[in-house]
């Protein structure tokens, strides 16, 4: 079961044939432009799965023709003449802040940004109604950084830090630093940011931001929420990391319910349903048939606020519509109990269902200095016994570290992203500046900021590495799910359907871990596990 070809039996020798094809027209197209701003894709006819955040008109992963369906969708939800279902329909309802399936209906929208910090508490206080008002866009101020010809240098001790820039080591040395000197870390902070700018390559912007952050003259406000969504879809029309993470979490739960009639998932950490529209339109096209009955309980992500109530109705509203549409027969059913004091009746299971369960880069927010409440979240998911559960986090150890390597390897991770996003988004872009500003800002603000570092309690936010995700799994009970072949090679066509540039790659090691990398520095890792 797969989303692009039905005819999976066929999948290697097609995808092997692309991708050499799509190498091959790559190469020729860097000859000329080593940066394109526009997909060069290819039609893969047949394809069975949307993507939620495709711009309209774009040929890459046409979904299958659905006979019963018009060009135009009822209750909101369009489709071209082919089939293909106007992602962009979705994404809009959700920056004008409204469902577009109720009429008349008021809820708080929040986006998926695989990269913004919120609250570490998937919990929901009595007040499920309240509904936050937004504030209009706004632009990133401009920077008021001088610029000078060099950064100053410190001299590191450590000869395993490969950065090879020297505004980085500099300020890796101020982290070495903050505690024996003090002084001498703020005096470097200062001049190192009298030599970065916001708008300079990505080693200058990354170092704008630590920099700032440290010496405490950054203060970085919450972002409005049209800000927010507006920076998340800005983000994935240009990077394909939920793209990478929902198809490839997606395809684990197809091949491990390939065959069942009643299919119920647990998410824990649902924001607006767009991994989930995909994965309903996968279903409805499955080889073995449409699935009888198809559930989706949902607890809010952090990021719905303190009353994610409105918003949640408003997600299974949506997604009810488009399984309409589709065919299906589905039922959503909104968490609102605090995840402390969920149990296994809480999802309400039942006997004929077979269930997967999905932490789609949530569960790092529960971490803390003995990762206990995400012990508690896995035991509870492993007593539910489900099929499947799929787990996506970022590549990265900033938890059981201290300063100064939590410094060093956020320099590291940051420095990768900031760096992918030089293809598609340009130097002096406003998007470009906001979406760092918005959704890597506050990251980075949370990580370093004085009075932030190691106390008890601060260090919600902080992601760790797939081996410390592995025996977290396997002390709760599971063990690790190879993906399939055509998981791996899905992923691979994704970066070169979407033309993405060749330093992206896909990295799988074991026991079952499959990592989208940018220049050999894997930045987010997806796994399944039984």
């Amino acid at each position: 079961m797969a989303y692009m070809c039905t005819d999976s039996g066929n999948l290697m020798a097609i995808a092997q044939q692309l991708i050499k094809q799509k190498q091959k027209q790559q190469s020729q197209q860097e000859q000329y432009n080593p940066w394109p701003n526009q997909p060069l894709g290819y039609a893969l006819t047949g394809s069975g799965i949307s993507d939620p955040f495709q711009i309209s008109g774009d040929p890459d992963f046409q979904f299958p023709l659905l006979e019963h369906q018009n060009a135009t969708g009822f209750n909101g939800f369009r489709f071209s003449s082919d089939g293909e279902f106007d992602s962009d329909e979705w994404m809009e309802s959700l920056l004008n802040g409204g469902d577009t399936s109720r009429n008349g209906q008021d809820f708080s929208a929040h986006g998926h940004d695989p990269f913004l910090e919120f609250p570490s508490r998937l919990a929901v206080p009595s007040d499920t109604n309240r509904v936050h008002s937004a504030s209009p866009l706004s632009h990133p101020p401009g920077s008021t950084a001088t610029l000078t010809p060099s950064p100053p240098q410190l001299v590191s001790e450590e000869p395993d830090f490969d950065l090879n820039r020297p505004v980085l080591k500099a300020i890796h040395d101020c982290a070495r630093l903050s505690d024996t000197k003090p002084d001498v870390a703020e005096e470097t902070l200062i001049r190192i940011r009298e030599s970065v700018s916001e708008t300079g390559d990505p080693a200058e912007r990354v170092g704008f931001y630590f920099a700032g952050v440290m010496s405490g003259e950054l203060p970085l406000a919450p972002p409005s929420l049209e800000d927010f969504i507006f920076s998340y879809k800005t983000l994935n029309d240009a990077c394909p990391y939920s793209k990478f993470a929902h198809l490839t979490a997606n395809q684990a739960i197809l091949e491990a319910t390939q065959e069942s009639r009643n299919i119920h998932i647990v998410d824990f950490g649902i924001f607006q349903g767009v991994q989930w529209a995909s994965l309903l339109q996968a279903l409805a096209t499955r080889p073995f048939g449409k699935p009888d009955r198809v559930r989706i309980s949902g607890i809010p992500a952090p990021s719905l606020g303190e009353s994610p109530g409105a918003s949640l109705v408003a997600t299974g509203n949506r997604l009810s519509d488009f399984a309409r549409i589709l065919g299906l027969n589905f039922e959503f059913y909104p968490v609102l109990t605090p995840v402390h004091l969920l149990n296994g009746s809480s999802f309400r299971v039942k006997p004929d269902e077979v269930l997967a369960v999905n932490f789609m880069l949530e569960l790092y927010k529960l971490l803390d200095e003995t990762a206990t409440t995400v012990d508690t979240a896995l035991r509870l998911a492993r007593s539910l016994n489900p099929r499947i559960v799929t787990l996506g986090e970022y590549e990265v150890s900033l938890n059981r570290v201290g300063f100064e390597n939590r410094v060093k390897n956020a320099l590291r991770f940051y420095s990768a992203v900031f760096e992918s996003l030089e293809p598609n988004m340009e130097r002096d872009s406003m998007e470009r500046l906001r979406v760092e500003k918005v959704l890597f800002g506050r990251r980075i603000s949370d990580l370093v900021r004085p009075g932030n570092n190691d106390k008890p309690g601060t260090q919600s936010g902080r992601m760790e590495e797939k081996e410390q995700w592995r025996v977290l799994m396997e002390k709760a009970g599971f063990q690790p799910v190879k993906p399939s072949n055509y998981a791996v090679s899905q992923a691979n066509l994704l970066l070169w359907n979407y033309h993405y540039s060749t330093l992206y790659s896909i990295v799988e090691s074991e026991p079952g871990f499959i990592s989208l990398a940018w220049n050999n520095v894997p930045l987010l890792t997806v796994s399944s596990w039984h």
